[in-house]
């Protein structure tokens, strides 16, 4: 199988970059952003202690690597971040632990922002936000550099976890080869237990029994933690956001792994108590290459798939509204399995409550590697629920263009199918901040919507009226994201 999806980008950035001289198109950052929806945001949106976590790749000269940044920081409600930590992982084993910096940043009204952290050798990272609320934003890193995507939470809690938490791993093996995997941890004082699926560049390992160790955090909500089974031992740092949620980065050099861990709330326990509409997004590789999957189906309860449809693209090939049947079997951990005849024929989902679930998908033949996540779906939807602002990420690959692709923006949903907002966008050479764009949506009653995002044909799976999975409907274009209604 090929390496992971972000190395095969990173090696095709490389060699772009390669062939750019002198015609990039960089300019430095603008100050903030201008115009937009007024969705009621400001400056104070952004106030209090937050954690930062974000994975990319970086190009520097004639080489390349991947990267973790976990963190937390605290803004001021008026610009400023007064103080904060983070720590920095790569693939090629570089690690920078709990380094310091300060910053400014600057949030509009449509919920668009940009933070700026100095860093103790007064060096600068800009990123571009889109917030979702005043506890969550999602970003990219605006740089000539570096192509990197991630989350900003409210840290509203430094207490040491406790509890059975479902966690989800992404990354790559010693080797350099893709590695995923989903699980359940149970933490009680320094003591962690619990089972652990993993799927290494295609080789599928199932309910390893996996135990560990936990330390406090300390007084930015950071901490260490491992986990050994029969395939090793990982070392992680965490970060704590929340009382059930926990941001995850692998301090070992040769084994690069991310991810993170919530609170399991609750499960549904049986098959019989696991039914109804779920909508569902993975993503990762396989032996053609870069792999995308968004879909729905219906559980009967009976162990049956039903009324399933989903859209893929391939290594840039699409296969819009494939049908999907299977079975399914749910656990009292929480733990399920579904065969299907969808791209992902395996699927194994830990619940984190009974209408979230992580997911690690094969196809029993060495030659996929997906991760994402399933949710409980409302279906039946209308125009008329699509309304009010939303929040826009998206993440991946044009090859059409090419380069690596990230996407924030806000858009305004009048209610009967029309988007208007602003798009903050990087792609190879070109950074385009402020642009005024339009969209369209079309809701059916299956959850398996179509419409247009600036211009692009766009498959939008809805989760409910708040929150749309969305994939281009365009070989070229092969990224995934979302669309979550804000609420300042």
């Amino acid at each position: 199988m090929r390496k992971t999806l972000l190395t095969v980008l990173a090696i095709t950035m490389l060699a772009l970059l390669a062939g750019c001289g002198n015609d990039w198109h960089y300019a430095p950052p603008p100050s903030g952003p201008t115009g937009g929806n007024n969705a009621g945001f400001g400056m104070p949106s952004l106030s209090g202690r937050y954690t930062l976590a974000t994975t990319g790749v970086n190009v520097i000269g004639n080489s390349y690597y991947l990267f973790d940044v976990v963190g937390s920081f605290t803004a001021d409600g008026a610009g400023n971040i007064t103080s904060g930590y983070r720590d920095l992982y790569t693939d090629s084993g570089t690690q920078v632990q709990k380094e310091a910096f300060t910053g400014s940043y600057t949030v509009g009204q449509d919920g668009r922002g940009q933070m700026q952290l100095t860093l103790a050798d007064n060096s600068t990272i800009t990123y571009r936000f889109i917030m979702q609320s005043s506890g969550a934003a999602s970003f990219f890193q605006y740089s000539p550099s570096a192509d990197d995507t991630g989350r900003i939470l409210a840290q509203s809690s430094i207490s040491a976890p406790t509890g059975s938490y479902v966690v989800r791993l992404d990354g790559e093996d010693a080797s350099l080869y893709p590695f995923g995997a989903v699980g359940l941890l149970n933490i009680s004082g320094t003591t962690i237990s619990g089972l652990i699926d993993q799927n290494d560049d295609g080789n599928v390992s199932t309910l390893l029994s996996t135990t560990g160790s936990i330390t406090a955090p300390d007084s930015s909500g950071r901490g260490t933690l491992s986990l050994t089974n029969s395939a090793g031992t990982h070392n992680f740092v965490y970060w704590v956001t929340s009382t059930g949620h926990l941001q995850l980065a692998s301090t070992d050099a040769n084994f690069w792994l991310h991810g993170y861990a919530d609170l399991q709330t609750g499960v549904s326990g049986s098959t019989a108590g696991f039914t109804g509409s779920q909508v569902y997004s993975v993503g990762g590789v396989a032996s053609a290459g870069p792999t995308t999957e968004t879909g729905r189906f219906t559980l009967d309860g009976a162990g049956n798939i039903t009324s399933g449809v989903e859209d893929n693209n391939v290594n840039f090939t699409l296969n819009p509204s494939v049908t999907v049947t299977g079975t399914y079997v749910a656990a009292a951990t929480g733990r399920w399995t579904a065969t299907t005849t969808g791209l992902a024929a395996n699927l194994i989902g830990w619940q984190v409550s009974p209408t979230q679930s992580v997911l690690l998908a094969s196809n029993g033949t060495s030659t996929l590697l997906e991760t994402g996540t399933l949710r409980a779906q409302t279906t039946g939807l209308t125009n008329a629920n699509i309304s009010g602002n939303y929040a826009e990420d998206l993440s991946g690959y044009n090859i059409a263009y090419p380069g690596n692709v990230e996407i924030t923006a806000n858009y305004l949903a009048d209610g009967s199918g029309n988007l208007t907002g602003t798009m903050d966008s990087q792609t190879p050479g070109y950074y385009n901040t402020d642009i005024a764009e339009t969209g369209t949506y079309s809701m059916q009653s299956n959850g398996r919507n179509t419409g247009t995002v600036a211009g692009v044909p766009m498959v939008l799976y809805s989760v409910d009226s708040t929150t749309m999975y969305l994939m281009p409907a365009d070989p070229a274009r092969q990224y995934q994201g979302k669309l979550v209604k804000q609420t300042p």
